[in-house]
């Protein structure tokens, strides 16, 4: 009875969570070191796995009956949601099929090639098939036995040698009749491919032995009428790729259908999904899919949605009853937009005239000029010259020129300014390989060259990009970025990167550089006779400030690419609100807003709280303050998706950015006249933002590839970036109630004991928020993902993270059932440590493990020392908060 007790316990319930967080956590190492299929034999897809899952699936039920849980409408529906979905999932699992067909154009096909490998033991009139999943770790040992023709035929386990992706793995196995001697068989294959096949011959029978994928009869064949590739203008990157086929069945046309990605084919209970094509472009790769457990699965997704929905709004939950707890200036706000202008740095004397001269028409005509860059975008010079300013100088001004400015100079006379101080140089030991001062921090073009044109770093930047980036040392990370930036200021200078003149008639939409489009027969004179005339026309703008020729043989030039690539360009109006982003820097300047807010926010507070005091004017006035700040983050936001064209939440600078957004908006919605929260927020803010102006993030606005073309990413990535942001205010209100917990003395101890129960009200609050938008946001990822290529959950290592974030978090909300735990120093100290598995899953997956979200490529960066730093606060902020946790529980 007891047992049987355990079992319906919160304490059983939250230890089978870590289990199973625990499991997905190591199996995403397992798979970055070894392979897939490594990670799902001994996590995955294990038994000990699913035994996992089903027993939590049996208990939740258990408990929703125990406590009566439909009186609670809101909690009732989510918990009810999971069972629901955990029984879509079984139905997929185990009765659906999964595949991936190829066919070429011309041709038709009704065989798809398992997803699933398979031993295969091949007689002249049978096939016995037995699935077979090998890894790199552990055992593999197997014996099978199969009867034929009244004998015993026995295949037994040698040795297994995987190899790497796009190779088949090698299975060494004995085979051979009960009373024959056993040979030695080398099968080639595995997943995703096709077995070769491999006879043994016996009392005169041929017996023929595969390892890998089978091929599966499809009640239906597909002919591939026509594939289309479309690429970006330019360039060659895939825009989108679409297969137009005809669906056979009995040899009779049924229908004519163009699956492109986001749009696949439903027929007779397969869905075909454009998956990739071959290099000539020739021919398709349809990934199938049969799927009994999509209904119920988005029947349970829906109940998900609505349940948590419910939940803010069901009497007596628990987040009606910390809202009452916390009630005082709820509101909702108009929000105010914030326009600033650009300070420029001190400016050399040499380069005076030239900065007065050509500002009006840099920063005007000039940087409306639209071009090409490679991977096809056609975006504002101001963009281009901003991006690339930033790349070899740090910084987008220099000698108090605007980034237009540097790049037409350094167009006009490339000479001079390959001998001004013009590249970012930061590493001291770079330093002192050029014999450089320590103070030096800008160095020319011409001086990282000698007497003779040789390149004065040549042997060092061979040797350190050699090396695989696991291998470097700090030294070889920094020549590396150091190369690049004298790479980048070189062909700068050479006008490589400016291409601004469109090819008449051109079939891929090609733009070219100045140089190159007087030297092709393509380009109208037209348009060869309009550069030449703004070419010689700078001289009498940059020597008598007379534009007058200039700007009209520009403007003819932006009519001429109006007239020849119309169908390409961006809007004016576009155009003109590109500029105007890249001028207002809205998102650089938001860093110290929110920094500095957030510092003075921080003291005051603390002044607060010390004293005893109530600063109500302070709080209305640094409220409407944040709300400023807030607006301008908002409007930053929407200005940059209307220029992208897609929500911008697409790569890791603009996830970011929305982060931020999220904090600051939760710091909007539960700033309840607290200045520690509006603190939090701010700070938090900042922190995210200036993580995304760092170095190694790139903000440029780019084209989306096809896959990301979906209104699901939008909803996906928008709801779960978001709640990062909530989820981070969690963390920081948890370490700012421990810090109070710290200063707890017997004179302040009741008016700290308040405060920290406030602050934890509003924390818990926000983990639910957060916790509510993960968890939608990851099952409407799945939904993205099952529409785009098939499949809801692939174990991607940042679906993975994800999902061992939401339980996580599920834990730390449920802790308070168990009474040990029912507290609120728990709780903080919980709510703090637990934002490292978001970290993981935004950072540390990108650079630290493999998968279609990674940006590893296999080498793996090593520990930033700072993560130790933050291990031993966190250490020492608990232990130090111990001595404070007497806090009555909310």
């Amino acid at each position: 009875m007891r047992l049987f007790g355990f079992f319906l316990s919160y304490k059983f319930v939250i230890f089978m969570l870590s289990v199973l967080a625990t499991g997905a956590g190591v199996a995403t190492f397992l798979e970055s070191i070894y392979d897939t299929q490594t990670a799902k034999i001994l996590v995955y897809d294990a038994r000990w796995y699913e035994i996992v899952m089903l027993l939590l699936t049996i208990s939740l039920g258990a408990i929703i009956i125990k406590t009566k849980m439909w009186r609670h409408l809101g909690a009732f529906v989510v918990h009810f949601a999971f069972i629901v979905i955990a029984l879509g999932a079984f139905l997929t699992r185990y009765c659906g099929e999964e595949g991936v067909l190829h066919v070429r154009e011309g041709e038709h096909s009704n065989e798809m090639v398992s997803v699933k490998p398979y031993l295969q033991i091949i007689t002249e009139d049978k096939t016995f098939e037995f699935f077979l999943n090998l890894s790199q770790l552990g055992d593999n040992s197997f014996s099978i036995s199969q009867a034929i023709d009244d004998k015993i035929f026995n295949v037994n386990f040698s040795s297994y040698q995987a190899f790497p992706k796009g190779k088949r793995s090698v299975l060494n196995v004995k085979a051979g009749f009960d009373d024959k001697e056993q040979k030695e068989v080398s099968l080639r294959g595995g997943v995703g491919w096709l077995g070769e096949p491999q006879v043994i011959e016996q009392d005169g029978k041929q017996i023929m032995l595969a390892w890998g994928s089978k091929l599966v009869t499809l009640p239906f064949s597909v002919k591939l009428n026509d594939f289309e590739l479309e690429r970006y203008p330019g360039s060659q990157s895939a825009s989108s790729y679409s297969s137009s086929v005809e669906v056979l069945q009995d040899d009779k046309k049924v229908m004519d259908y163009k699956i492109f990605m986001n749009n696949p084919l439903n027929f007779s209970g397969y869905k075909l999904f454009q998956s990739s094509y071959d290099k000539d472009e020739q021919g398709t790769v349809l990934e199938v899919n049969k799927d009994p457990g999509k209904i119920p699965t988005y029947v349970g997704y829906f109940l998900l949605c609505f349940g948590f929905v419910a939940n803010f709004f069901t009497k007596n939950s628990r987040f009606m009853k910390l809202a009452k707890f916390i009630k005082n200036n709820a509101t909702l706000f108009i929000f105010a937009l914030v326009f600033a202008t650009n300070s420029n740095l001190y400016a050399n004397d040499d380069l005076k005239q030239f900065g007065k001269f050509t500002r009006s028409h840099a920063n005007g005509v000039f940087a409306g000029l639209l071009v090409q860059d490679f991977m096809g975008r056609i975006k504002p010079m101001s963009t281009e010259a901003n991006e690339i300013v930033s790349k070899f100088a740090g910084q987008n001004s220099l000698f108090g020129l605007s980034a237009e400015q540097i790049i037409l100079g350094m167009s006009i006379n490339p000479t001079l300014w390959q001998d001004l101080k013009i590249i970012k140089i930061k590493n001291s030991d770079i330093k002192k390989v050029l014999n450089l001062n320590e103070s030096e921090n800008f160095v020319s073009f011409s001086f990282m060259f000698d007497e003779k044109g040789e390149y004065k770093l040549m042997s060092q930047s061979d040797e350190a990009n050699a090396k695989p980036a696991s291998q470097r040392s700090k030294f070889d990370n920094e020549m590396v970025k150091f190369d690049e930036r004298i790479n980048v200021a070189y062909l700068a200078l050479k006008g490589v990167f400016f291409k601004f003149i469109p090819i008449p008639n051109d079939q891929s939409d090609r733009w070219l550089s100045p140089n190159d489009a007087f030297a092709n027969p393509g380009v109208a004179k037209e348009a060869k006779m309009l550069l030449n005339d703004y070419i010689s026309s700078l001289g009498e703008g940059i020597y008598k400030n007379d534009w007058t020729k200039a700007n009209f043989a520009l403007s003819q030039l932006k009519n001429y690419q109006r007239e020849v690539s119309a169908h390409i360009l961006p809007s004016e109006f576009q155009i003109k609100a590109e500029v105007a982003y890249n001028k207002l820097e809205i998102f650089k300047k938001l860093v110290y807003f929110y920094m500095v807010f957030g510092g003075i926010l921080l003291i005051l507070a603390l002044s607060e709280i010390l004293t005893g005091g109530n600063y109500k004017g302070i709080k209305k006035i640094s409220f409407w303050l944040f709300v400023f700040g807030f607006a301008a983050h908002t409007f930053g936001l929407a200005l940059r998706w209307y220029i992208a064209g897609h929500a911008p939440w697409s790569d890791s600078y603009e996830s970011m950015i929305y982060i931020g957004w999220s904090a600051a908006l939760a710091g909007v919605v539960f700033f309840r006249s607290s200045l520690l929260t509006l603190c939090a927020a701010s700070l938090l803010a900042s922190v995210v933002m200036l993580v995304a102006h760092m170095s190694f993030v790139n903000p440029q606005i780019t084209n989306l590839v096809p896959v990301l073309k979906s209104y699901w990413l939008s909803i996906h990535v928008s709801i779960i970036t978001a709640s990062y942001g909530f989820l981070g205010l969690g963390c920081l209100l948890g370490i700012l109630a421990l810090v109070l917990m710290i200063l707890k003395n017997g004179k302040n101890k009741e008016r700290l004991n308040d405060q920290i129960r406030y602050i934890t009200a509003i924390n818990e609050i926000s983990l639910i928020v957060g916790l509510s938008m993960l968890t939608v946001g990851n099952f409407f990822g799945g939904i993205w993902a099952n529409e785009s290529w098939g499949r809801y959950w692939g174990w991607d290592s940042k679906e993975t993270w994800s999902f061992v974030s939401i339980v996580v978090y599920a834990i730390v909300l449920h802790l308070r059932f168990i009474p040990k735990f029912n507290n609120i120093y728990t709780f903080c100290v919980s709510s703090m440590i637990s934002y490292a598995s978001i970290v993981m899953t935004y950072f540390g997956v990108n650079f630290y493990l493999t998968g279609m979200h990674s940006y590893a490529s296999g080498d793996a960066m090593g520990v930033p020392k700072f993560i130790y730093f933050i291990l031993t606060f966190v250490i020492l902020l608990a232990v130090f908060a111990y001595r404070g946790r007497e806090v009555k529980a909310i």
